[in-house]
């Protein structure tokens, strides 16, 4: 049986201490509106995360180019080659010799903290766990994770998340170097092979900037937004805003002064697209769609349109027209049309009503006879006889109506 329910009663702290205490397996589906992650949990263990905004699969090269294990060419080349043969990106990675093993776990295991973390601060969802688990799980290159870590590191966000949001505007809101910050001159681009070598990675050097801080500094040389910046710093999302806001404070970032194009990462540039995607994207829609849509809505309306008078060439479409209710044509109907003038006015049998109306009847007197003189055959007394001698009066009232 599912447990689910809404996060307003049962938080993610809880949720995920029960399943650890109990040591179940299965996934917990999270949802918020049209996004949804999967944590996927083995003996109270997370072994695996998914999400329909950041795909793991689709996102295993963007996290190894934002760790620096994979260049933006390298990921690009691999892109094409996933395209050609259909293999797993991770596989490819493998095989080319591009990355080990133990980058392969780094970069799952960042993107699954990167996913969670995120979801932590989730104000309101749903949520449901199944005793299910998908059999596909990368189980080689996805060890498991405890729980209690993932709890601690949460917690330690969740707290200092707001004291961060406040020191900086919209994630949205696009920024750039400012004149001082352009000025500057970083250690990292002096000392870049003592970097690479990952030595100094936390102390300062001439810039007064750490090391963290000279490289997201590094990102905003062209402008672009927070977000942006986010999805290519290779530290974790509150670590990035917490160097942004300090950067931003010293007067080294400023907000851009108008917005700026989304920037075109490496990966994702048109080059490494299909012929149609690339064209499609560079040129934006045909811009002939809306006149031809235009064109194809109105011409069935133009091409259906029928006269009022029922002689057009398109007899099917104009039996949809309204008939003329005083040409009857059929029997039945001229029949009870004699009976209602009948009923109507019994004196002259309704031919001066039908004529007054413009509904001449088809013969110059009611065919329908009178039948006020016709005896009721139910009475004793009526005969036959009396019936013919009635119909006999009212031909003679006919002959003397002509």
């Amino acid at each position: 049986m599912a447990l689910e329910g809404s996060l307003r009663d049962f938080d993610l702290f809880s949720m995920f201490n029960m399943i650890k205490i109990q040591g179940k397996s299965g996934t917990l589906v999270l949802s918020r509106g049209q996004e949804f992650v999967k944590v996927f949990f083995e003996q109270g263990e997370i072994v695996g995360c998914d999400s329909n905004q950041v795909r793991m699969e689709d996102r295993l090269g963007t996290m190894l180019v934002r760790l620096g294990r994979l260049s933006g060419e390298e990921l690009m080349e691999m892109v094409q080659l996933q395209r050609q043969t259909l293999k797993r990106m991770g596989h490819l990675l493998l095989e080319s010799g591009k990355v080990s093993p133990q980058d392969i776990q780094d970069a799952l295991f960042n993107q699954a903290m990167a996913i969670i973390y995120r979801t932590f601060r989730w104000v309101e969802g749903d949520y449901r766990f199944d005793s299910m688990l998908p059999q596909e799980l990368d189980r080689e290159h996805f060890p498991a994770i405890p729980v209690d870590t993932v709890l601690m590191e949460a917690a330690r966000i969740q707290d200092e998340w707001p004291e961060v949001q406040k020191r900086l505007p919209s994630l949205d809101t696009p920024m750039q170097l400012s004149t001082k910050g352009q000025g500057i001159q970083l250690d990292i681009d002096r000392e870049l092979s003592s970097i690479l070598e990952g030595q100094g990675g936390g102390g300062s050097g001439t810039s007064g900037l750490a090391h963290e801080q000279e490289t997201v500094l590094t990102y905003f040389r062209e402008p672009q937004s927070i977000n942006d910046v986010l999805q290519i710093s290779r530290y974790e999302e509150l670590d990035t805003c917490k160097y942004i806001a300090d950067l931003y404070e010293r007067g080294l970032l400023e907000i851009a002064a108008r917005e700026v194009p989304k920037p075109i990462r490496p990966w994702t540039d048109a080059s490494s697209k299909k012929p149609a995607e690339a064209k499609a994207e560079a040129t934006g829609p045909w811009p002939y769609l809306w006149p031809m849509t235009a064109v194809f809505l109105l011409l069935p309306l133009a091409l259906g349109y029928v006269p009022r008078n029922r002689g057009s060439l398109n007899a099917g479409l104009a039996s949809f027209e309204a008939a003329d209710v005083r040409i009857v044509t059929d029997h039945s109907t001229a029949l009870q049309q004699a009976w209602s003038f009948r009923l109507a006015d019994p004196k002259n049998g309704g031919v001066e009503l039908a004529r007054s109306l413009g509904r001449p009847l088809e013969s110059p007197y009611n065919p329908v006879e009178d039948f006020t003189k016709i005896p009721d055959p139910l009475l004793p007394g009526s005969t036959g006889e009396a019936t013919a001698e009635a119909k006999a009066e009212a031909k003679a009232e006919a002959k003397v109506s002509r």
